[in-house]
């Protein structure tokens, strides 16, 4: 399914010659996060008769996407902001590379400062709900929002043509601070590459190339290794659940030898698996047989889009984050089992045992019945690909690239009434491949 958008009346034609995007990215790491895959898809997937596309990368060299990259990519090789070589290259580079539009996926500060006074239009990405300071009065950093305002922020959007945010909270709490302007800042949801999860490996093989158990029932999580991803709750839950339930974790991060220790502690050393952060995480999906989501907030949820599409189903806690927004919901009742656990501000508030045990009950239920859910993993595969599909993202961003490029009005209002038909699009077909036999919910009853 493909976003339909009807042009806007002040938008002029399309160009005599694609309009040069130039993406810009910190690093080519897979631990560099979402904004990497983000900026992935968006190069992959926009039609390169309308917007020809290149990746710039700040620092390192060749990784993940460049090597199979279907576009160009450059590579800075920077050593800091205080490189000032570095921003004598990066000029260069880019009088080089003559983009109409620089897309800042990542906030490269020194970089837009060192391309000052440059003709390119800037455009930067906002890939979560920025707040405006601490939620609670208190010494703990922890206790704050992952996703914190500051000047420096503030300078940097100030600094920009237009803005993308990956969704309508994150739009409106920059709109609410005063840091962004309705008339240059766009909604447009993120994505996933479906055909990439159209031919997963064998079960059997993906354990055997991961040399994880063969017939334990594994509960895994891919994130970076910080404590609002929620990693020790994964923990909690393999304790409360039959021997038989092992965990993995893919990813790495500052978390990972205190993690470590606890499993040391907890004596569950041989039931946590540590895959520390891999380039290609298709082989971790074919591995799973759960995905537990943890986050104590999460801005979208690529990672559940993906568990989705790989069919793999999703338990965890609907904590904060906009991955269940009202106006374009990732996440829906009757395709996850999600516990709901309101933090009320406070990020670092444990999760209650009680809930612990909830949800481990219903994951012992997945694992004496799996058949039960087949119908629940089709439907959410079903929706992840009628409402996030990368050719969807491609087309809002084009529209976007050309809306910002023409310096014609807002076309924000056409995207929301675009995505929203789109989606009514998607619950019809939800209804019509609806499984009419008894639900999960009913059956744990």
């Amino acid at each position: 399914m493909r976003l339909s958008l009807r042009k806007s009346s002040t938008l002029s034609t399309n160009p005599a010659r694609p309009i040069r995007v130039v993406m810009v990215h910190y690093r080519d790491e897979a631990i560099a996060g979402g904004s990497l895959r983000v900026g992935e898809t968006i190069v992959n997937h926009v039609d390169p008769r309308r917007i020809a596309t290149e990746l710039v990368f700040a620092y390192g060299q060749a990784g993940p996407v460049s090597e199979n990259a279907k576009v160009p990519c450059h590579f800075i090789g920077a050593g800091g902001p205080k490189d000032f070589p570095a921003w004598i290259r990066a000029r260069a580079l880019f009088r080089k590379l003559n983009p109409d539009i620089i897309h800042f996926q990542d906030g490269v500060v020194w970089l837009r400062a060192a391309l000052s006074g440059t003709p390119y239009i800037k455009l930067v990405h906002v890939h979560a709900r920025y707040e405006g300071g601490a939620i609670r009065s208190t010494a703990s950093a922890h206790r704050k929002h992952p996703y914190t305002s500051s000047l420096l922020l503030q300078a940097f959007l100030k600094s920009t043509g237009a803005q993308v945010c990956i969704n309508h909270g994150a739009r409106n709490a920059l709109l609410e601070l005063g840091w962004i302007d309705s008339e240059r800042s766009y909604v447009v949801y993120n994505s996933i590459d479906l055909a990439r999860f159209g031919a997963l490996p064998e079960r059997a093989n993906a354990r055997a190339e991961l040399n994880l158990p063969a017939d334990a029932l594994l509960l895994g999580m891919i994130c970076r290794l910080v404590w609002e991803k929620g990693c020790f709750d994964l923990l909690s839950l393999i304790e409360r659940l039959p021997a038989r339930w092992h965990g993995v974790i893919c990813g790495d991060g500052p978390q990972r030898q205190e993690l470590q220790r606890a499993c040391a502690e907890r004596g569950l050393a041989h039931r946590i698996h540590f895959l520390g952060a891999r380039d290609e995480v298709l082989t971790v999906y074919a591995a799973l047989d759960a995905y537990a989501f943890l986050s104590h907030y999460e801005p979208f949820g690529l990672v559940i889009a993906e568990a989705m599409a790989a069919k793999v189903p999703v338990f965890g806690f609907s904590s904060d984050g906009e991955f269940d927004e009202a106006d374009y919901p990732l996440v829906r009742n009757e395709i996850v089992e999600m516990l709901r656990f309101p933090r009320a501000g406070n990020y670092e508030r444990p999760v209650p045992p009680a809930l612990l045990d909830q949800l481990a009950v219903k994951l012992a239920y997945f694992g004496a019945r799996p058949e039960l859910y087949g119908g629940m993993t089709a439907r959410a595969r079903t929706w992840v690909g009628s409402c996030f599909a990368a050719r969807i993202q491609a087309d809002a961003m084009t529209r976007v690239y050309e809306n910002v490029y023409a310096g014609a009005d807002s076309l924000q209002a056409l995207l929301a009434e675009s995505y929203q038909t789109t989606r009514e699009e998607a619950e019809e077909l939800m209804a019509a491949s609806a499984n009419p036999e008894q639900s999960v919910a009913a059956a744990i009853a």
